[in-house]
């Protein structure tokens, strides 16, 4: 197995080639990634050729659709699933808001839907409002206060055959925690609910298998794995034959348009292809010119990218634990992505953020929409919140070894 080949990577992002790009450690991944190189050239080719009203007659409609269509496939090739069960949205936000409207007539009053503590308010908002309005009941699965983890075994004690569906991050965007889902789904199954799971946080760090993965509906968003601001929900055919399609109703026969609420960002969907590119650039140059399919490619990919990440992880929870915070999550890498919060009782939240800066060094703070976990693990001002420090495959063990001495100068000092 070939090591993560960093300067080749950094090439295919055209920021590193910028000043500012060069100059700051950029660790709010989490946040946003950057954007691939064969992204921007996508998009701007669309801007710039055809951006027109696709699917029409004339040459320049033609080469819009398939260029949107392209995107599509793309998104579904790297996943390995039928393009017309892959939903396009504005975002993962709308993308959960929408399948909850959707899911209406799976409720009548006394009917359960539950919920992990430990989600992003996006897998938890929709739910909630979906069981105020349809007269059902929202169960909390509750995170340890401590650790921030959950316990299969809670959930047990919530799931009763009144049980709709439930809610989980693959995972958590705040301590970093990799949660069992086939586990999850075994549970989910045997009360016949359905299990809807977010992966915006682990996508960026391991590329979802949705071959080995029991859900019903996968949801991440693109602009956290290098590509245009896009969420993706990918729903399994005999789960979305039971929701109310969101759409036009001269497009419920479509699969694909089904949960569609909006016109699409034509241009900004034609620019996924860019995201395939990207894969096929970087597996050519690992592993040579393989002719498999791309999902394989992907996941061969993923895999260097991840390694990368977690040496670089573990470097820097080592560090950590020498200094005066509370680290949200497991102290060391195991069954955890890149991605760290922290926090100090001897100088804010905000003031950290503030002070990496003069290390050049991108964090923020805040409690990242993860406002009910931070609250069950004691956090009390959610405006200033925990410090996250989150790395991409293109992170450099400069950038974060300038993130520890940054936190070191600043804890010291205050």
């Amino acid at each position: 197995m070939p090591q993560l080949d960093l300067n080749f990577v950094r090439n295919q992002f055209p920021v590193f080639s910028t000043d500012l790009g060069q100059k700051i450690g950029f660790l709010d991944n989490a946040g946003g990634s950057y954007v691939t190189g064969a992204v921007i050239d996508r998009l701007t080719d669309f801007y710039t050729n055809y951006k027109v009203q696709p699917y029409g007659a004339n040459p320049l409609s033609n080469k819009a659709g398939e260029a949107m269509d392209l995107g599509r496939h793309t998104i579904a090739a790297l996943l390995n699933v039928p393009p017309d069960r892959v939903t396009l949205g504005a975002s993962s936000t709308q993308c959960f808001n929408t399948l909850a409207q959707a899911c209406a007539p799976l409720f009548q009053k006394g009917r359960e839907v539950i919920v992990s503590e430990q989600d992003h308010e996006s897998n938890i908002g929709g739910w909630e409002r979906l069981c105020q309005q349809q007269g059902g009941t929202l169960k909390i699965w509750k995170a340890n206060s401590e650790t921030g983890e959950l316990d299969v075994a809670d959930l047990e004690k919530l799931l009763s055959p009144k049980t709709v569906l439930v809610a989980v991050t693959h995972s958590s965007n705040i301590i970093g925690t990799l949660n069992p889902i086939n586990e999850i789904a075994q549970r989910v199954r045997q009360v016949n609910a359905r299990l809807v799971v977010d992966g915006v946080s682990y996508a960026p760090h391991c590329w979802p298998n949705l071959d080995e993965l029991d859900v019903d509906a996968y949801v991440f968003s693109t602009y956290k794995t290098y590509g245009t601001h896009q969420g993706v929900m990918v729903v399994r055919e005999d789960f979305l034959d039971e929701l109310t399609p969101q759409c036009h109703f001269f497009n419920v026969p479509y699969s694909a348009k089904r949960l569609d609420t909006a016109g699409p960002d034509h241009a900004a969907i034609a620019a996924l292809a860019g995201i395939g590119d990207y894969f096929e650039t970087l597996y050519h140059h690992h592993f040579g010119a393989d002719k498999v399919p791309l999902h394989v490619k992907a996941r061969a990919m993923a895999t260097l990218m991840n390694q990368h990440e977690m040496k670089l992880c573990t470097y820097l929870l080592e560090n950590l634990a020498n200094l005066p915070v509370r680290i949200f999550g497991r102290p060391g890498p195991e069954q955890r992505e890149a991605n760290i919060a922290l926090s100090s009782p001897k100088i804010s939240s905000k003031a950290l953020a503030d002070g990496l800066v003069d290390y050049t060094v991108a964090a923020k703070n805040g409690h990242f929409y993860a406002y009910r976990l931070l609250r069950a693990m004691g956090v009390e001002d959610m405006n200033d919140g925990v410090l996250r420090i989150s790395l991409s495959h293109y992170t450099t063990q400069d950038e974060v070894e300038r993130c520890v001495a940054g936190l070191r100068a600043l804890l010291t000092e205050s």
